[in-house]
């Protein structure tokens, strides 16, 4: 959106994942602390315990942070068609048809050209087994700015249901441990309202706690109703 006259152009990007930063200053390792029990299950569930003044990553915070509007300075003017000359901008991202199933992919592999080095961002994240991804959207982000004034989007619409529903449900968690050069992935995937970890060749039933400690990497959500679909069969 132009600053100057308030003229707005609209790009359509396919993706087939949601790329999302992690909250500012929030991507340092939390202290941990181990917990002794005969469980081994517990004791992979409670091997993080959070420090109360570490600040933690969401899954909201970073889709908060993925939608927010970022305003452009001087240095990166794009030219308005109304003012027809380069002017400052406010761009902001946002969601304009939800797919059945949302990828969130965590950028925990950071690379600076200016620093000529390399990290792995180790930071815990929380993220919700059920989400609500309406404020995420274009519609209810138009709304928020204008009011409930209704704004066609430009293109072909006849490819954008509305009658998909906004809530979904986890059901897959990928995580990555190791170096930045080397490193080890494990799944865990929900089937039939029970948690399972995918380890190579070994898998084993896992509680909910231990998939809520775990450093997500990437993160499936299925809409809430083919979910439901799938569990009653």
């Amino acid at each position: 959106m132009c600053m100057a006259c308030g003229f707005t152009s609209t790009t359509y990007d396919p993706c087939i994942d949601f790329p999302l930063d992690l909250e500012p200053n929030r991507g340092g390792s939390a202290k941990s602390s181990s917990t002794k029990s005969h469980n081994s299950c517990n004791v992979e569930a409670e091997r993080i315990s959070l420090n109360k003044d570490c600040s933690i990553s969401t899954l909201k915070g970073c889709l908060e942070r993925f939608t927010r509007p970022e305003r452009l300075g001087s240095d990166q003017k794009f030219f308005c068609q109304k003012c027809q000359v380069r002017q400052e901008c406010l761009k902001q991202m946002s969601i304009r048809k939800l797919p059945l199933v949302s990828c969130f992919h965590i950028k925990r592999f950071e690379h600076s050209s200016i620093r000529k080095m390399s990290r792995k961002v180790d930071g815990h994240l929380q993220f919700p087994f059920s989400l609500d991804m309406a404020p995420y959207l274009s519609s209810s982000i138009l709304r928020s700015r204008f009011g409930h004034r209704i704004f066609p989007f430009d293109g072909d619409e006849q490819d954008a249901p509305n009658d998909l529903s906004s809530e979904f449900e986890l059901f897959a968690v990928v995580t990555h441990t190791g170096r930045l050069d080397a490193g080890h992935y494990v799944t865990y995937l929900r089937f039939s309202n029970q948690w399972y970890k995918c380890d190579d060749a070994w898998i084993t039933q896992v509680s909910e706690n231990i998939v809520r400690a775990a450093q997500g990497y990437m993160m499936f959500y299925v809409q809430k109703m083919l979910c439901y679909r799938a569990s009653e069969k």
